[in-house]
């Protein structure tokens, strides 16, 4: 048969589907209508579904309508199920020839009640639909079959002529642009698998729904292709969605197969990633297949909506001759659900996915759950909480009776069948929970104290959370909450600096319950060093320590009674979370030692490497997670913070006389720069911590330390001390605070100390010839002098207030020589002297001018002599002719000093 007339059978079975769809539709609103109505209705749409996309494909694809010809051949598929609906119309009393459809109905309705009424009738009316049914659903598996090889075969000639536009580098270069790689989707599968205890997942494996979803997609005519697995936290959902996903890739010979762990800690909509990761893993596996919507993109150099990468998923599934199995892990950790649940629904229900076998974990959550349930048929459910589970339970809770060496000491039968019976029975399907309790029994003393734990086990695996916390001791706590707060926040690179940064807040009296002797004696020095083995016996079953470096896996709960409960103590806020790391890695650099305490150069530990290199990154001022805001903004971390940048704390002496500079100027430029002393910092800490402060250019924090009762309180003298104690860093001149600051143009910096340290420049005989030098032509110059001279700079200057001696020149002369107009006019307006004419012995360190061109001169012979900063250069002067002010006479400002010198001058020049 041609293919237009495949096409019009199709069309003309359509139209008889959609009349018996609505037929059934207003009959199964009846309250009598039975299931088998229900079912075939079902079947009469998913046929309708089915038809529609074939003739979509041949109307859109002319190269699929020569695959699809023989369905409308002479007693073929098409004509066979077009008797089957004509039964099933039939049956309940339709008639598709009707004109008037809306009436047809309503006569087929009160039929249908009327044959209900009639017990025997309607028995053998079921049994027809029922054997209708099955025709109609054999026709649609042969439908499918033909459509599957046909898209199929369509879609590698599609794949072959990409492959001849883009070479295999193209290819992974397209797929790597659009769906980069995902490392951490591979460090969270492989530590899922390795907490799969033995036997404990094989129950899955005798679920009738999952051994048919294995099987390729051919038996998706007949069984459900989507499944969702529920159960309650602790129950085991993820390390169950490993061991499937090694299931699947162990039977994986010619399908693909792609999974996705969600994440609550990412806070995110996990969709677009979902798509991104999975396309990403089935082209790879397909020898770097790229779509076609991706080839396009790639050379328009655009993007892709989710339509764009779902239209990408039915082209990559339908090039995987046995379908693709894809697993999903934790929806419901997803934020928000909404949209992956829509995607997901999606792929699992559409029959253009119909070669993809789709099985997703989640709480039961009703957000995801009530989704799922408006799917009916369409989604088989598996619960945690099953035969099948607690068979496998007893057996894992039986193996480590036998296993851990405190139950099996007593040798007692009865006692520890007891025990087994009782975890299972009462865990409600919750592996994790069944480890838990173990763990805490275990660790009891006597089987007395065991039966009595089991009367008060509790309900959930976060009230055995809450329990395991409560039994922590006393001394213990403070180890315990800083190492799950870290955890959460995912901060050490390794259990051994976990455990070491640990200790920051164990008050000093129980730090002797952490000491690592034998390390004490080899390297001859107090070092306070807990082990793995430390975090494991105090925190129990709530951590477990693997090799991989990878995010922690964390389990939340932020129900507000648990937080005033009696695990109250280990509430962990939000702030909490997010600023623990920041007072651990400070406070962390206390514990560095000195070098003299040992006789060699002690080595520095992971730990300590880890602070450095973590306070490093904090004190970088630069990007958008710039940690400066976090510290400015909490009390707790000011004062940490601030002790750590004080030069007399051990890590400067440290780092000064152990490490390379060279090491030190790649790995720790910011360190570098707050030790680089020329021979020894202030003695007078407030003067190096502010010093350290302006080097790192830290305003903010500045200003908190000034305003602190640790400033506020200092005396007078020790103020003063701060502003006026030289100090001289490295290739700079002996100087002061204040002076610094100017030099290197610090200059809100300096406002900062003004404003809330109250520093006063009468102590800095320098500072108008500092700022003169460094301000020139800067535009706000005037500005900032003005604040200089406001806030103590003397504008007749000496280099001793206690001596006669004077400075060559005073700053009038010099702003008079640069012609700066504004600044002789600030400089009067403040009480300069406009007679001096012959300066003193002693030239101001930042001179960088000729003296003498200045000296035993007036301001108004200065101004005549000058050279303005726009004359090109000295061969220009002398060509002009007569005196300087002949030959600038038209210059206003030259005339306005002129006549500003004249007016203030009491003696003529």
């Amino acid at each position: 048969m041609e293919p237009i007339s495949a096409t019009a059978a199709i069309s003309q079975l359509s139209d008889i589907i959609r009349w018996t769809s609505n037929v059934y539709d207003w009959i199964c609103d009846l309250r009598e209508a039975s299931k088998d109505l229900r079912e075939a209705k079902d079947e009469i749409n998913n046929h309708l579904s089915l038809l529609e996309r074939v003739r979509c494909f041949m109307r859109s694809d002319g190269q699929l309508a020569p695959h699809l010809a023989f369905l409308a051949e002479r007693g073929g598929p098409l004509e066979r199920a077009n008797g089957a609906i004509s039964d099933l119309l039939r049956l309940v009393g339709g008639d598709a020839s009707n004109d008037n459809p809306l009436d047809s109905i309503r006569m087929v309705v009160a039929d249908f009640k009327k044959l209900t009424l009639n017990e025997a009738l309607w028995t053998t009316k079921k049994r027809e639909i029922t054997r209708a049914r099955q025709r109609l659903e054999a026709q649609r598996s042969i439908i499918t079959g033909a459509l599957m090889p046909a898209l199929g075969t369509v879609m590698n000639e599609g794949v072959n002529e990409i492959k001849s536009k883009l070479s295999g580098y193209e290819r992974k270069q397209a797929i790597d642009r659009f769906w980069p790689p995902n490392e951490e989707m591979k460090d969270i599968h492989s530590n899922r698998k390795q907490q799969q205890e033995p036997e404990t997942c094989n129950w899955v494996m005798r679920e009738e729904a999952f051994i048919h979803s294995l099987r390729s997609f051919s038996s998706h005519r007949d069984h459900c292709r989507f499944i969702c697995i529920h159960g309650i936290p602790g129950a085991g959902k993820t390390v169950l969605a490993s061991s499937i996903i090694e299931k699947v890739a162990d039977d994986c010979n010619s399908h693909g197969y792609a999974f996705y762990y969600c994440l609550y800690s990412r806070k995110r909509d996990e969709t677009v990633p979902f798509l991104k990761w999975v396309l990403r893993q089935l082209c790879t596996q397909a020898k770097s297949l790229v779509p076609r919507k991706l080839l396009a993109a790639y050379e328009a150099e655009g993007t892709l909506s989710i339509e764009d990468l779902l239209d990408c998923l039915e082209e990559v599934s339908l090039s995987y001759r046995n379908g693709v199995y894809i697993v999903v892990d934790a929806v419901d950790e997803s934020h928000p659900r909404e949209n992956l649940i829509q995607v997901l629904s999606r792929i699992g229900t559409e029959e253009r996915f119909i070669n993809i076998s789709l099985l997703l974990t989640s709480r039961e959550e009703n957000e995801v759950m009530g989704t799922i349930h408006e799917l009916g048929d369409a989604c088989s459910l598996i619960s945690m909480s099953n035969k099948n589970v607690r068979e496998d339970l007893k057996r894992y809770v039986h193996e480590q009776l036998t296993k851990i060496a405190r139950f099996n000491r007593w040798q007692n039968d009865r006692f520890l069948g007891e025990v087994e019976s009782t975890l299972t029975d009462k865990a409600n399907g919750m592996f994790r929970w069944a480890v838990c309790q173990l763990d805490v029994l275990k660790r009891k003393r006597d089987p007395e104290s065991i039966l009595d734990a089991l009367l008060e086990l509790p309900h959930d695996i976060f009230d055995t959370y809450e329990r395991i916390l409560v039994e922590i001791p006393q001394e213990d706590r403070n180890f315990a909450k800083t190492a799950l707060a870290l955890i959460c926040n995912n901060t050490a690179d390794s259990a051994e600096t976990l455990v070491a940064a640990c200790l920051y807040c164990v008050p000093f009296g129980d730090i002797s319950l952490y000491v690592c002797e034998p390390l004490i004696q080899k390297l001859g020095m107090t070092c306070v060093v807990p082990t793995v083995d430390t975090l494991r016996d105090i925190c129990g079953s709530l951590v477990s320590v693997t090799k991989l470096n990878r995010p922690p896996f964390t389990i939340l709960n932020r129900e507000r009674e648990i937080a005033t409960g009696a695990a109250k103590f280990f509430a962990l806020s939000d702030n909490l979370v997010e600023n623990i790391d920041l007072k651990v890695i400070f406070t962390g650099l206390s514990q560095f030692p000195r070098p003299f305490q040992a006789q060699r150069r002690p080595p520095m530990t992971r730990y300590e490497e880890f602070c450095l290199r973590m306070t490093e990154k904090a004190l970088s001022p630069n990007g958008s997670k710039s940690r400066r805001p976090d510290i400015v903004h909490n009390g707790d971390l000011i004062d940490v913070v601030l002790k750590s940048l004080t030069p007399i704390s051990p890590h400067f002496m440290y780092l000064k006389k152990t490490t390379p500079v060279a090491l030190m100027r790649a790995k720790f430029p910011n360190w570098l720069s707050v030790c680089d002393w020329d021979i020894n910092p202030p003695d007078h800490s407030p003067t190096g911590l502010l010093v350290n402060l302006a080097i790192l250019k830290w305003k903010d924090l500045a200003k908190r330390y000034l305003e602190s009762l640790a400033f506020q309180s200092l005396g007078k003298d020790d103020k003063k001390k701060t502003w006026t104690e030289p100090f001289q860093l490295k290739n700079a001149p002996e100087e002061t605070l204040l002076g610094y600051c100017l030099r290197e143009e610090h200059l809100n910096f300096l406002r900062i100390l003004v404003r809330h340290g109250r520093a006063s420049f009468e102590n800095e005989p320098e500072a108008l010839y500092t700022a003169m030098h460094v301000l020139q032509h800067k535009s706000r110059a005037l500005d900032d002098l003005e604040f200089l001279l406001r806030s103590g700079a003397d504008p007749n200057p000496k280099p001793d207030n206690d001596s006669e001696e004077r400075f060559a020149f005073s700053p009038l002369q010099l702003a008079v020589y640069v012609l700066e107009y504004d600044w002789v006019e600030l400089l009067l307006e403040e009480g300069a002297d406009v007679n001096v004419t012959r300066g003193g012995t002693i030239v101001p360190s930042v001179a960088l001018w000729d003296d003498s061109l200045v000296q035993e001169k007036s301001c108004l012979e200065i101004c005549s002599d000058a050279q303005p900063a726009w004359l090109p250069n000295l061969e220009s002067m002398r060509a002009a002719s007569g005196t300087a002010s002949e030959r600038y006479s038209s210059v206003t400002e030259l005339k306005n000093f002129t006549k500003m010198m004249s007016k203030c001058m009491t003696t003529p020049a």
